[in-house]
């Protein structure tokens, strides 16, 4: 499932930046943060516009709306811990969130084909 695939890399990249904020741990993390970006994202995205066929538009702008506050919230969260350079606890919280957005999306997935 590239869904799997995708929130796997992702786990795996944040995991790798909370271990260790050397060089080559991060190009390893760029490296899976978009694969995991490309496999998850655009199979949730192309999954959204034919979950609801009569409602195509509403759902790819819930989809963005969603995508758009959530990244601003999370931004907004994590200010103050980048502020004081606390990134590796920033990358493991991001660790542990893809868990349950992989499962979740995961599991929607298979169930609303």
């Amino acid at each position: 499932m590239i869904i799997l695939a995708g929130g796997v890399q992702m786990a795996a990249a944040y995991t790798i930046a909370a271990v260790s904020l050397s060089v080559p741990a991060l190009v390893v993390t760029a490296l899976l943060l978009g694969g995991g970006w490309s496999f998850m994202h655009s199979t949730v995205q192309s999954w959204a516009t034919v979950l609801a066929p009569t409602a195509r538009a509403t759902g790819v702008a819930m989809f963005g709306v969603a995508l758009y506050v959530g990244s601003a919230l999370a931004s907004d969260l994590a200010a103050g811990a980048a502020d004081h350079h606390a990134y590796r606890g920033l990358f493991l919280i991001a660790a542990v969130l893809t868990v349950p957005l992989t499962i979740a999306a995961g599991v929607g997935r298979a169930r609303y084909r």
